[in-house]
């Protein structure tokens, strides 16, 4: 009968040890998983707010962006009435850009970046918004990137023989005492006149092209980004 009592008394200590690890177990396991809920929710909201940040971005570059294609393309045209292309825009420093220049690609991304060096962005919860960042990032962000290049060869090429065959045309472009209208009106004439420079142009407009075809990519993937960001805030 007291051994009976001793086998009893061993069984419910073993199982109340049992008992207690189990529930220890539990609450540890309850407690990382709060914290992991608590750094997927402030990573989600940081997310966010740079999907903020980088659509404000987004709206000057496509102005700009589409702008310098609109004088491109208009200085293509023959017999063009330049007076109504320069009501929409008077500004020397534009048409300078457009022709002799480039606009680069840079969206603030330090957030995403530290994401990805950091290893956190696996605590984000969604599989579909951790695919659209790197489609958004990695993929639409590098051909932006690669077409800039290619339009800055074709800027060289227009810069090199303007240099070469108009230099003063080259140097009046950042002379502000040359008004805006006889700068535009004489380089619409080589334009027009010389098919060199015409090649030149149609090669920077196609890169141009191609480069808000995938700006406009990466727009559509931040518009998703957006919607799942809210969605997941909403949610929690």
């Amino acid at each position: 009968m007291k051994a009976k009592r001793s086998i009893t008394r061993f069984v419910l200590e073993v199982a109340a040890i049992v008992i207690g690890l189990t529930i220890s177990f539990m609450l540890e396991d309850y407690r990382q998983k709060q914290e992991l809920k608590i750094l997927s929710d402030d990573l989600t909201k940081n997310l966010l707010n740079e999907i903020y940040e980088i659509e404000n971005y987004l709206q000057d570059r496509e102005e700009a962006y589409l702008g310098d294609r609109l004088i491109l393309k208009s200085l293509m045209i023959e017999n063009i009435n330049l007076d109504s292309v320069l009501n929409v825009n008077n500004i020397k420093s534009t048409y300078t850009v457009s022709i002799f220049g480039y606009r680069g690609f840079q969206p603030p991304t330090a957030f995403y970046k530290s994401l990805i060096n950091d290893g956190k962005i696996r605590y984000l919860e969604s599989t579909e918004m951790k695919k659209e960042l790197d489609l958004m990032h990695s993929v639409n962000s590098y051909y932006i990137g690669e077409n800039i290049k290619d339009e800055v060869i074709a800027e060289r090429k227009i810069i090199d023989y303007f240099e070469k065959n108009y230099p003063k045309d080259y140097l009046d472009s950042g002379n502000d005492k040359i008004k805006t209208t006889d700068f535009v009106k004489r380089i619409y004439k080589r334009v027009q006149e010389d098919l060199e420079v015409q090649s030149m142009v149609y090669q920077k407009i196609s890169a141009m092209n191609n480069k808000i075809i995938f700006f406009n990519r990466y727009k559509k993937s931040l518009e998703k980004l957006k919607t799942i960001l809210n969605y997941q805030i909403k949610i929690d």
